[in-house]
């Protein structure tokens, strides 16, 4: 193209004449000149040109999904403490974890939040599995206590009265104290054959209402402590010499057996009333057996 004012050749696209310092016109698309400075502006922002806020740049959402697993994890770190200390702790320590490492994303606010919950999680993990290990060395003690009067031996003998055993069996008995409990298992609750006599000292029983006490007492025991229990028979008898109302029981669905008797004991001192309980897991069996070695004292 030519200068218009010197009408020397410059090159095209040219700002300025290379002559005469002309400032040349620039020519839009569709060949109509729209100035010098326009053409400026257009050749230092070029129409290919992008906005800087909408271009995606590296690492820009780099540690979002940290921050929201974080978070989750800590939310369900605080519900499994409640069942599973392990499960809590182990949770809130991963949700710890990567709430510390997403600090600097975008997601913040979940991170910060996923550090709160996550460590809520792991201190009330803690005090769980430290409850449960001191509950568990509280059972552990009451165990051991209640088992320091339990020895094995065939014979008895309280001061009311002495008796023995078919076999060796697990009797607890405190000193001074007429109620026993014997069974073959490490526990009553675990034993096939179990014996229980509680005796209990009742100013207004006597042998004139002993009969009409014995029945109502057996029928409260039997509906509050063994209701899966019918009745197979009930009748008055003796006990080792002594008034009794015996009951037989049994439980339909186990098989297991229950003989219980209430029987008075009068004494110089006034009646006592001894409750005797004999349970079979067999089936088989009643209180003949210690009957037949029982003394009274």
């Amino acid at each position: 193209m030519n200068c218009p004012n010197c009408d020397e050749i410059v090159e095209d696209g040219a700002a300025f004449c290379g002559n005469c310092g002309e400032p040349l016109a620039a020519h839009a698309p569709d060949g109509k000149p729209v100035g010098p400075h326009i053409a400026q502006v257009l050749h230092n922002h070029p129409d290919t040109a992008v906005p800087d806020y909408a271009v995606t740049k590296p690492m820009q959402h780099h540690g979002e999904t940290k921050a929201v697993l974080s978070l989750l994890l800590g939310v369900v770190g605080i519900i499994g403490a409640a069942f599973l200390a392990l499960v809590g702790l182990v949770l809130g320590i991963a949700g710890l974890v990567l709430g510390t490492m997403s600090r600097n994303s975008v997601q913040k606010r979940f991170s910060t939040l996923g550090i709160v919950f996550s460590s809520i999680a792991i201190v009330a993990s803690l005090g769980a599995w430290t409850y449960v290990i001191k509950q568990k060395s509280t059972d552990q003690s009451l165990a051991v206590a209640n088992s320091a009067d339990t020895i094995a031996a065939s014979t008895l003998s309280t001061p009311c009265y002495s008796t023995g055993f078919i076999d060796t069996l697990n009797v607890n008995n405190k000193k001074d104290s007429c109620d026993m409990q014997a069974f073959n298992g490490t526990s009553i609750e675990e034993s096939t054959r179990a014996f229980k006599v509680y005796a209990n000292q009742i100013a207004t029983v006597n042998p004139e209402v002993f009969n009409q006490f014995a029945k109502k007492a057996v029928e409260k025991d039997v509906a509050t402590n063994l209701p899966e229990f019918e009745i197979v028979n009930a009748k008055y008898a003796q006990f080792a010499g002594s008034p009794a109302y015996i009951v037989n029981l049994k439980n339909k669905s186990t098989g297991v057996t229950v003989t219980e008797a209430v029987v008075l004991r009068q004494v110089q001192a006034g009646a006592n009333v001894f409750v005797l309980v004999y349970a079979s897991g067999s089936g088989t069996g009643d209180l003949s057996t210690l009957e037949a070695q029982w003394r009274w004292k």
